[in-house]
């Protein structure tokens, strides 16, 4: 399923009622890319040239991504990040730092038309998160539901979003898998999330002050800690892909980018998400 293909039509005209979601899979990229490419499917999806999108994809080295009104300072350890050679970006979408390293990146970008326009934030990541739920109960993963509301652990444990196990937090045995970040792009919802294959603690402790030091596992998880043997990517990507059609009765149908879309991620990485301005701007 990667990023080549006939492409879909943001109305098929499907009779049943089932939504028709573009997929794609992408290859390993560098973080500005990354970014850019979502914000640019964001804006096709909400101006009606693509249908819905479901991306997956990985990056080509260890990048923190701050949210996008998330403050710098205090947040990530630069120097460690150099040293290291981890690469930070800002996303387009809210929440906390995240440290992605080996995993599984989704982005979800649906627009804001009747089934989704009435919905709260809360409710539209629900929405989402059950159909992560899903498919990862298919994987053999008692997966669950962070709790909506409710207090962070410690102020400084805000700054990770992997310390945070609120909702829209997927959670195993009470521990942190799957985080997830959203924001409303004029007319669409852009959604991304990290479903962590792995975790390297000690890289997290370098990077984030405020991880924990005595126990760094402390309230989070891993597919490689929770079953015996990882499937394959694309099967992990065919159980997500199962678990939101189930929840949200939509089918996947692998696709390509636009023209229209490599165009504008190339702008957006070279004029905002590759820049400094845009990184440290808070």
């Amino acid at each position: 399923m990667r990023a080549g293909g006939g492409h879909i039509p943001a109305d098929d005209g499907d009779p049943s009622g089932i939504a028709t979601w573009r997929v794609l899979s992408d290859v390993a990229q560098d973080g500005p890319r990354n970014m850019a490419l979502d914000e640019a499917i964001a804006h096709a999806v909400e101006a009606g040239r693509v249908a819905p999108t479901v991306r997956f994809y990985a990056w080509d080295r260890p990048t923190v991504s701050l949210g996008c009104l998330q403050a710098a300072r205090g947040a990530v350890e630069r120097g460690a990040c150099d040293q290291l050679g981890v690469r930070i970006v800002r996303r387009p979408t809210g929440g906390r730092a995240v440290l992605h390293d080996d995993e599984i990146t989704y982005s979800v970008c649906v627009p804001l038309d009747r089934s989704w326009v009435r919905l709260s934030v809360g409710e539209s990541f629900r929405r989402i998160g059950e159909g992560l739920v899903a498919g990862l109960r298919s994987l053999g993963i008692a997966a669950t539901l962070g709790r909506a509301g409710g207090a962070l652990a410690t102020p400084g444990e805000a700054d990770a979003c992997f310390q945070t196990p609120r909702m829209p937090a997927v959670l195993a045995a009470g521990q942190k898998l799957v985080g997830s970040a959203q924001r409303r792009l004029g007319g669409a919802i852009l959604q991304h999330g990290s479903l962590l294959l792995s975790a390297d603690l000690a890289m997290h402790q370098a990077v984030f002050p405020s991880w924990p030091r005595e126990d760094p596992g402390k309230g989070v998880t891993w597919l490689k800690a929770l079953l015996r043997e990882v499937p394959p990517r694309s099967d992990i990507e065919r159980a997500l892909l199962d678990g939101w059609a189930a929840v949200l009765n939509v089918r996947g149908v692998p696709g390509e980018l636009t023209t229209w879309e490599r165009r504008e991620a190339e702008r957006l990485a070279m004029t905002r998400y590759n820049t400094p301005a845009w990184t440290w701007r808070r």
